[in-house]
């Protein structure tokens, strides 16, 4: 249609002249504009738009009886892949809450399989109608390039970043987790910043415990965004200085109630909310973004500050200036509520269509059939390889730290029995592997780890961040490396054994993510879960998910890579350093 011609259709709908297609009539709509709550109001929409705010003639009316009408939530900073669904199935899991776009960083699949898992993530999104997905250009794939460190499947250097230039679906220059590299000069993150700082898109910051003049270097450098404040005092040091900081609550990553006094009637457009990583059963059992409003009200938060620190802060850092808000133009992306308080939707419409009505499912869109397989190229050692031999002295054992990503560096005395270095259920104290799975190169490390709560068997993923070589923890290395083979044999996945009683879940796309429907993949995690705590018997609510990220090497203090122990201080470059502490 000439654009002449829709202009005039536009007119007319807007001045009541040419019937609408919806008119959402008896609406409480959250004005995230003003502040208001507009008493009895219709909103008119017409395809994917809202036309107007009023009374319109419409081919179709939908009571909404007094209920609240709110812009679509947006999730600030996901990773798809930690879902271990597709973007249909992670789409039906969360359109049903009120979530209609989200802000997705495709680093997880990056690392595996570089520009073509992100072409596959970029496929399956633009064929979903339940929900948009704005991506994050990778920045650090892999999180450290030294293969000193870890031996990671792609590198993705400034040359390959501007493929992604005049994308529109690419939005922002994603996390800069190579801190160390950007404050000491390394000169291709440096060039990467500078390419997108000439652009004039954002730069989202990953700066765990980052301060002083560290982080002034940081922000000068163009870095606008923090999603990894886990202290009040972090936070505010952060917003002092310029950033927008994105308050998250995960599965593994828990902030939200310790950084929600920051907010206050100055700073709240500086803040926004992101789950970051989020398991299934967390999804099915309270909710995605509307959980984080409502921890948000129950706390304190006015409900409409809360809103629209989910909606209009979202879309106006990251320019998109068409979502976020209901006004005529907006894309009809509405949220239907009983109260604001436990922002549970009756109705939810993406574009202008309902992805959920009244409380049913509306089937819409369809799937991409084209998966990413065959990434499990991984060679095992021999069970003797996996032996430590005692010389003495302590150890150094990463230390976990329920509810976070960050961990503890533990002194510890160890185990030895038979002159071998080995796991102590009284400590608390399991032996852990990286096994290298894209090059088949053989390459492994092994270290202990404290307070996963293992009292036998062992635990393994392949999803485990960024490069996503196998990690498994156990109680004996029989365990350790026959957990390994099971997730190489099912193509990638998670899974818990015990003898010849196990738990998996099957991860077969690129090792990160299941080609089931929703309900069974929720259904899967829940008996992993179960097994760990009953066959296992670890006492943390899943210890799959805390293992995950113990391969990362730029979240402090101690991590475990295929190249050994990894020592992570704020603003300075990870080091490799022994297990037994000199």
């Amino acid at each position: 249609m000439p654009v002449a011609e829709r202009y005039v259709r536009y007119r007319e709908e807007a001045l009541g002249e040419r019937p609408v297609d919806f008119l959402l009539t008896n609406c409480r709509l959250v004005n995230v504009l003003s502040g208001r709550i507009e008493e009895g109001v219709s909103i008119a929409v017409s395809r994917s738009r809202i036309v107007g705010i009023g009374d319109y003639s419409s081919r179709e009316i939908f009571d909404v009886k007094g209920r609240y009408v709110y812009p679509g939530l947006m999730d600030a900073h996901i990773h798809i892949e930690s879902s271990k669904m597709t973007i249909p199935q992670l789409a039906r899991a969360i359109s049903r809450y009120g979530t209609t776009s989200i802000f997705a960083d495709p680093h997880e699949i990056a690392n595996v399989a570089s520009i073509e898992g992100v072409s596959y993530l970029l496929d399956t999104a633009a064929y979903n109608e339940r929900l948009s997905v704005y991506f994050t250009v990778p920045s650090c794939v892999p999180a450290i390039p030294d293969t000193e460190i870890e031996t990671f499947a792609a590198y993705i250097g400034p040359t390959k970043l501007r493929t992604f230039f005049n994308n529109p679906w690419f939005v922002v220059l994603g996390e800069m987790m190579n801190v160390a590299g950007a404050i000491h000069g390394d000169q291709k993150v440096l060039e990467k910043l500078s390419d997108f700082r000439a652009l004039g898109v954002p730069i989202d910051g990953h700066a765990p415990m980052l301060s002083g003049k560290e982080l002034n270097t940081y922000i000068y450098l163009g870095i606008r965004s923090d999603h990894e404040c886990t202290t009040f005092e972090e936070a505010q040091e952060k917003l002092d200085r310029g950033m927008y900081i994105m308050i998250r609550e995960g599965s593994t990553e828990s902030n939200l109630v310790n950084l929600l006094p920051l907010v206050n009637e100055f700073n709240y457009p500086r803040i926004m909310f992101a789950c970051d990583d989020l398991d299934p059963v967390d999804l099915e059992e309270r909710g995605h973004v509307n959980y984080i409003l409502r921890t948000a009200v129950a706390n304190g938060i006015h409900p409409v500050r809360a809103i629209q620190m989910a909606t209009l802060n979202v879309a106006n850092y990251f320019r998109q200036r068409e979502i976020g808000a209901i006004f005529p133009g907006a894309r009809a992306d509405l949220v239907i509520a009983p109260d604001l308080r436990e922002f549970q939707p009756d109705s939810v419409m993406r574009g202008g269509k309902f992805v959920f009505r009244e409380g049913e499912e509306v089937a819409v869109g369809r799937d991409v059939d084209r998966y990413l397989r065959s990434t499990m190229n991984v060679a095992l050692p021999p069970s003797e390889a996996l032996r430590i031999g005692a010389r003495g002295g302590n150890i150094r054992a990463i230390g976990i730290v329920e509810n976070q990503i960050v961990t503890e560096e533990i002194v510890i005395e160890p185990c030895v029995k038979d002159g071998d270095v080995v796991p102590d259920p009284e400590l608390d104290l399991a032996k852990i592997a990286v096994f290298e799975r894209h090059r088949d190169s053989g390459s492994f490390s092994v270290g202990f780890i404290k307070g996963l709560g293992l009292k036998r068997g062992a635990i393994g993923s392949s999803i485990s961040h960024d490069s996503h070589n196998i990690i498994v923890a156990g109680m004996d290395d029989h365990s350790i490396l026959q957990a390994a083979a099971r997730i190489r044999d099912l193509g990638g996945g998670q899974v818990a054994q015990s003898g010849r009683k196990e738990a998996v879940i099957p991860l077969p796309i690129s090792g990160l993510m299941s080609e089931k429907k929703f309900e069974e993949v929720v259904a899967s995690e829940r008996k992993l879960a179960s097994f760990c705590a009953e066959d296992l018997g670890s006492n943390l609510k899943n210890p799959i998910s805390s293992l995950t990220f113990m391969a990362l090497p730029v979240i402090p203090r101690l991590k475990i890579t295929d190249k050994g122990i990894i020592q992570i201080r704020p603003g300075q470059h990870p080091r490799k350093v022994p297990l037994f502490v000199e």
